[in-house]
């Protein structure tokens, strides 16, 4: 870490990726961030491009706080510690919780961190970490065995927010489940379920290649969505958002069952519901919003799925190509996009 102490030292300004509120993609020179009581200061190594970024590059995305350097999902070193900071040193290795929550609202003090009124998100809300340095709450950097790799290590956040889904849906073992999208999201949904204790689990994907790497890190069955006619399921993730698999989720909901709402859609968008179906069957619709408290235990779950981790990511850009890299994972080149830092 001396190299990177010395580099920091000598920094005054860094470059950092910045989105417009006009939706346009610069690099900048910015400041490096000045450190508050309880802060760290991160230099990011791989951080992830997600359905948010794209929803905050082309249309805008609730909390957004234009212009915004993004970038949520992320692990990198400790570079500096600010005042107040007990338990995290220059040189750890860490991983990121970007939810900064203010800890005292009606839904923090309910253990329901993701529905904090004053929720900021690193990436959205405030600076995020395609940039050279970000400056994170001291509190929500995990340590991380830096051996499981910069690119895994970065895909925690997502395996929280899989995790918070999987909880979600309550009970699971000896029920049939389905997940709809084979995206980053729809794996690891795919995989917690798996070792949530599910012993039949079914990942819906028109792509072929999401579907044999869906086979390849061990979920169950992976099939069209064409296909899944006639079946039901007791519970059925929806993680493509988009509203043809969210109809179709609606569909395949056995009585009694759950459909759990994780994707991300248009906030105008609607879609119709059969309420007498929902009542005469007794189904249940929830919905699962990012991460909650579920950093932690993502963090204790990774090492277990590093080498499926490992098969969702695609070959890396560099941060300063960001819009060639938001452009091919909207082209679904790979699974998951993720940025490396020079």
């Amino acid at each position: 870490m001396a190299v990177l102490d010395r580099l920091f030292d000598q920094a005054k300004t860094m470059r950092a990726i910045q989105i417009t509120d006009d939706h346009k993609i610069a690099v900048i020179e910015a400041p490096v961030p000045r450190l508050g009581s309880g802060e760290i200061l991160v230099r990011p190594r791989a951080c992830g491009i997600c359905g948010t970024d794209l929803h905050i590059l082309h249309h805008g995305f609730p909390g957004t706080c234009y212009p915004v350097t993004p970038g949520h999902e992320f692990a990198g070193h400790v570079v500096a510690v600010g005042e107040d900071v007990r338990g995290v040193r220059e040189g750890d290795f860490v991983a990121v919780d970007p939810n900064v929550v203010c800890g005292q609202c009606r839904w923090c003090k309910a253990g329901r961190p993701n529905l904090c009124i004053h929720l900021t998100p690193i990436g959205v809300g405030r600076a995020g970490a395609t940039a050279e340095y970000v400056a994170v709450p001291a509190k929500n950097a995990f340590a991380v065995n830096e051996r499981i790799g910069a690119g895994v290590a970065a895909l925690i956040e997502p395996l929280a927010c899989a995790i918070h889904a999987v909880e979600t849906a309550g009970r699971l073992r000896d029920r049939r489940v389905l997940v709809l999208g084979g995206g980053t999201m729809g794996m690891l949904i795919a995989l917690a379920a798996l070792k949530k204790g599910a012993g039949d689990v079914t990942l819906a994907d028109p792509v072929e290649g999401k579907r044999l790497t869906a086979k390849a890190v061990g979920v169950t069955h992976a099939v069209d969505p064409a296909r899944l006619d006639g079946e039901r399921f007791d519970v059925v993730f929806e993680a493509a958002g988009v509203m043809a698999a969210l109809r179709q989720a609606l569909t395949l909901v056995e009585k009694t069952g759950t459909l759990v709402q994780v994707g991300v859609h248009d906030e105008d968008a609607t879609v119709p519901v059969n309420p007498f179906k929902v009542y005469e069957q007794e189904i249940t619709i929830v919905g699962s919003n990012s991460l909650a408290d579920k950093f932690s235990a993502a963090v204790d779950l990774m090492p277990d799925l590093q080498a499926e981790a490992a098969r969702l990511i695609g070959e890396p850009f560099s941060v300063w190509d960001f819009a060639a890299a938001v452009d091919s994972m909207a082209k679904g080149h790979a699974i998951k996009t993720q940025l490396i830092f020079d």
